[in-house]
C-alpha cells in the first residue's frame, strides 16, 4: 500500500465517522437512549438482587466469595454496559452493510478504491466513543446512585482493557458483515449469539455458578475475559498485571478471530460479486 493509498483511507475514516456522528445529531432521541439504557437496564437486576438477599449478610458473604466483590451494583452495571457495548458492536458493520444492501449502494461502496476495513469499520469508531460514553453514564450512576468511586487509575486501566478487547470483537462484527454478504439477512444470527453470551458470559452472574460444559462454552468467548477484567481493574484494586494472563487469551482469541473474519469476509465477498448479490436484498 502506498503513502497515498493510506491517506486516503485515513480521509475515508474520518468521512465515514463524520457521517455517523451526523446521523446521530439528526435523530437526538438516540442520544438520550445511551443515557437512559445503560442505567435502567442493570438497575432492575440491582432491585432483584436487594429483593432475593433479603438484606442478609450470609447472602451478601456468598456473592463476595464468588465474584471478589461486594459491590452488587457494579457488578451488574459493568456487565449490563459491556453487553449494550458488544451489541452495538454485533449491529455495528453488518448492519451498516445491510443499510447499504438496502439503499442499494452497496455495490457502488465496493467499487470505490477504499480498503475494506474503512467500509467495514469506518461507520464503527464513532461506536468505541460510544463504548467510553456508556461506561462515562455508568461511573457517575455508580457514584451518585450507589456510593462506588472509581478513580482516574482505575478508569485508565478498563481503558487499557478495553483496548485489548477491541480486536476480538470487531472481529466478530466482521463474520456477520460477512454473513450479510453470502445471505442478506443478519438479525436472527445477532439475536441468537447476543442471547447466548447473556446466557453463558457472566453479564448478570459469576460463571462460576454456572455447569461444567457451560463454563467451558463461556471460556470460549472473548466477553467472558472482557466482563471479568473490566469488574477485576474497576471495582477490586486489581492492576493490569493482575489480569494480564486474562488479555493474553482475550489478544490471542483477537488475532485468531481477525485472520478468520479477513479470510470469511474476502470470500463471501468474491462469491457477492462473482453472483451479482450486493445490488440485491
Amino acid at each position: 500500500m502506498s503513502l497515498a493509498d493510506l491517506r486516503g483511507d485515513v480521509r475515508a475514516f474520518g468521512a465515514a465517522t463524520i457521517k455517523e456522528w451526523r446521523i446521530l445529531r439528526r435523530y437526538k432521541g438516540s442520544l438520550l437512549s445511551f443515557v437512559f439504557w445503560p442505567i435502567a437496564l442493570p438497575l432492575a437486576y440491582v432491585f432483584q438482587a436487594h429483593a432475593f438477599s433479603g438484606g442478609r449478610a450470609d447472602t451478601a458473604a456468598a456473592f463476595a466469595a464468588r465474584t471478589g466483590t461486594n459491590e452488587v451494583a457494579g457488578f451488574l452495571f459493568v456487565g449490563w454496559a459491556t453487553y449494550m457495548w458488544l451489541s452495538i458492536i454485533l449491529w455495528g458493520p453488518g448492519t451498516s452493510l445491510r443499510t447499504e444492501q438496502v439503499r442499494g449502494s452497496l455495490e457502488a461502496i465496493f467499487l470505490t478504491p477504499a480498503s475494506r476495513l474503512v467500509v467495514l469499520f469506518g461507520p464503527a469508531i464513532s461506536q468505541l466513543v460510544w463504548a467510553i460514553w456508556i461506561f462515562a453514564v455508568v461511573g457517575v450512576a455508580l457514584w451518585l446512585g450507589f456510593g462506588v468511586s472509581i478513580g482516574p487509575l482505575e478508569a485508565a486501566r478498563a481503558l487499557g482493557v478495553i483496548l485489548v478487547g477491541i480486536p476480538a470483537l470487531y472481529a466478530i462484527g466482521a463474520l456477520f458483515a460477512a454473513v450479510v454478504l453470502r445471505f442478506g439477512e443478519v438479525s436472527a444470527l445477532v439475536q441468537g449469539v447476543r442471547g447466548l453470551f447473556t446466557a453463558v458470559c457472566g453479564m448478570s452472574f459469576p460463571i462460576v455458578v454456572l455447569p461444567d460444559l457451560a463454563q467451558r462454552v463461556a471460556l470460549s468467548l472473548p466477553p467472558t475475559y472482557l466482563i471479568a477484567d473490566l469488574r477485576a481493574v474497576l471495582l477490586t484494586g486489581a492492576g493490569i498485571g493482575q489480569v494480564a494472563g486474562d488479555l493474553l487469551i482475550l489478544a490471542a482469541m483477537g488475532g485468531l478471530l481477525a485472520v478468520l473474519a479477513a479470510y470469511a469476509f474476502r470470500r463471501t465477498e468474491q462469491y457477492a460479486r462473482r453472483g451479482g448479490r450486493l445490488a440485491q436484498y
